[in-house]
């Protein structure tokens, strides 16, 4: 014989990691933990790439700019320092809407809204091509 449950509280469930206790047939209680908060961690962050990569294109764009010669080279050195900028913020953008891509898929995976994560991924694709637009429109003027 089963001790007596109020059949409204057998199938509610709870939410943000509180314990629920339900009532299974063979009249044991069965504990279910459901988590909301559950944040996005990838196992490899391309966001962290996209800024690692653009800090790279910064530091080569400032030491090829600064870099004092005589002759030739000089045309060179300014081009790879003005190229190293503008690839640097072109991978940026690139390598974060991977991310924000990533982050989508795991939303729409885990049944949480991703439009935020897909406006950015737009977002940062426009961008990079904005950069690729002006890049290339700078290159062809020098």
């Amino acid at each position: 014989m089963q001790p007596d449950v109020d059949p409204n509280q057998q199938n509610q469930t709870m939410l943000y990691g509180r314990p629920q206790i339900q009532q299974t047939e063979d009249g044991f209680p069965q504990q279910q933990i459901i988590i909301i908060d559950e944040k996005f961690k990838p196992e490899f962050n391309f966001r962290y790439l996209s800024f690692l990569v653009f800090v790279l294109g910064v530091i080569v764009s400032m030491i090829s700019g600064n870099v004092v010669v005589e002759g030739d080279m000089k045309p060179y050195l300014r081009l790879l320092s003005e190229s190293a900028c503008c690839l640097s913020i072109i991978l940026l953008f690139s390598l974060d809407a991977i991310f924000y891509k990533q982050k989508a898929d795991w939303q729409q995976l885990n049944g949480q809204p991703n439009s935020s994560s897909i406006i950015g991924m737009s977002l940062e694709i426009f961008f990079a091509f904005i950069v690729v637009l002006f890049g290339y429109l700078w290159f062809i003027g020098n």
